[in-house]
Formats: structure tokens, C-alpha cells, sequence
């Protein structure tokens, strides 16, 4: 009797840890929309401000200044979720997006294209994180 209760428990159990998982797996895929949004409005708002000038001393931090009440309060707060790294390139901008607990770059982006370039999150495969360069289509 104890037997089925202890294996009934542990049924249960494991089926509320998987829901818990698949909807936790949903609510990141939310988020990672989100930001991946949030990284094409901040490009737009840079281009459009810069044109093909982008200052060499644009931080993160500059950038982060820069976009507050430039874009959408939503995609704001989600930029700020995570750290950042932004590289001038001249007449553009690299913008690297990591996990701020893993330090593992989850997203990044050259300013010139209309979309985010590297949803490093969603196909980890697809792309030499060391090698970020090779993906450079602004050059």
C-alpha cells in the first residue's frame, strides 16, 4: 500500500515538474521575443538618429540613455533584463546581449540590418559565438 502511494506521489510529482517546465520554456520564448523586438526598435531609433555615424564612444550605458523614451517602455525594460556590450564599427554598431547570471551571449546584432542577427538563444548550433565577426554583413 505504501508502495502505491510513494509511486503515485512520485507520478505526480514528476508531471507538475514538466508542466512547470514547458511553461517556464514558454514564458522565455515570451521574453527572448520580446527582446529580440526590443534590439530591432533600438537599432531603428540609433540608425535614425546617427545615420551612418556612430560615435566611437558609444557604451552600453550610452546606449541604454540614449533609448529611454525612444522606444517602448516594454522593450526598454526588457533590454535592461540583460547585460550589454555595444562595439561602434563606424557607421554602424555591434551589440552583444548576454545572460546577466551565465555571462553566456544569448543574442547579438549589427545595427545595419533591419532584424537581429544572431538569436543565439533559439538556434545555439547555428552560430560560432567566438567568431561573432563572421557573421558581419555590414562590411
Amino acid at each position: 500500500m505504501k508502495s502505491k502511494i510513494f509511486v503515485t506521489l512520485l507520478a505526480i510529482l514528476a508531471i507538475t515538474s514538466l508542466t512547470h517546465c514547458a511553461a517556464t520554456t514558454e514564458k522565455q520564448k515570451k521574453e527572448y521575443g520580446v527582446l529580440t523586438t526590443a534590439v530591432t526598435f533600438a537599432s531603428d531609433k540609433a540608425i535614425g538618429e546617427y545615420g551612418g555615424n556612430i560615435p566611437p564612444d558609444l557604451t552600453a550605458e550610452k546606449f541604454m540613455q540614449f533609448l529611454q523614451n525612444r522606444i517602448p517602455e516594454e522593450h526598454y525594460e526588457a533590454l535592461k533584463k540583460y547585460s550589454l556590450e555595444v562595439k561602434p564599427k563606424g557607421s554602424y554598431y555591434l551589440l552583444l546581449i548576454y545572460n546577466p547570471k551565465t555571462k553566456a551571449l544569448i543574442l547579438f546584432d549589427y545595427s545595419c540590418t533591419p532584424e537581429a542577427d544572431g538569436p543565439v538563444l533559439q538556434q545555439p548550433d547555428k552560430y560560432d559565438i567566438n567568431k561573432v565577426e563572421l557573421y558581419d554583413t555590414c562590411k
